[in-house]
């Protein structure tokens, strides 16, 4: 019931939920999904950004984490959010690069990063619900 194939071009990702949530565990949940797109996107948007800019990064390592409540998406509350309450990233940024450089490409990353974007600011989300053929 809890596993799922979702095609995205030529690939295929496949999902899962904790066996505590009636999955089998076998794959990362659409919720780590949406952690693991935040953090690709702020890498690809890091290196995209600091070349255009001149500013030196060699590398980076990033940690997202979510937090949540799963009070409502369980029907246990219907007054929480049911998805993460809070964001937060750490880019780790290797290079020869300044406290100034940093800000700055912060700053270009925050703004920039299309995930980020759309995590922090409303997106309408049109849903229908139409019988199998």
């Amino acid at each position: 019931m809890a596993r799922s194939t979702t095609e995205a071009q030529a690939f295929k990702i496949f999902m899962d939920e904790p066996v505590e949530l009636g999955g089998q565990n076998g794959a990362p949940s659409p919720l780590d999904f949406i952690l693991a797109a935040h953090a690709g996107c702020l890498n690809y948007m890091t290196f995209f950004i600091a070349r255009e800019l001149g500013i030196p990064v060699t590398g980076t390592e990033i940690t997202v984490k979510g937090s949540l409540d799963p009070a409502k998406f369980a029907g246990t509350n219907r007054e929480v959010r049911a998805g993460y309450q809070s964001l937060t990233a750490t880019i780790h940024v290797k290079g020869d690069v300044t406290q100034e450089q940093l800000a700055h490409l912060l700053r270009e990353v925050e703004t920039r990063c299309p995930v980020s974007d759309n995590l922090a600011h409303a997106t309408p989300v049109h849903l229908s619900m139409v019988p199998a053929r």
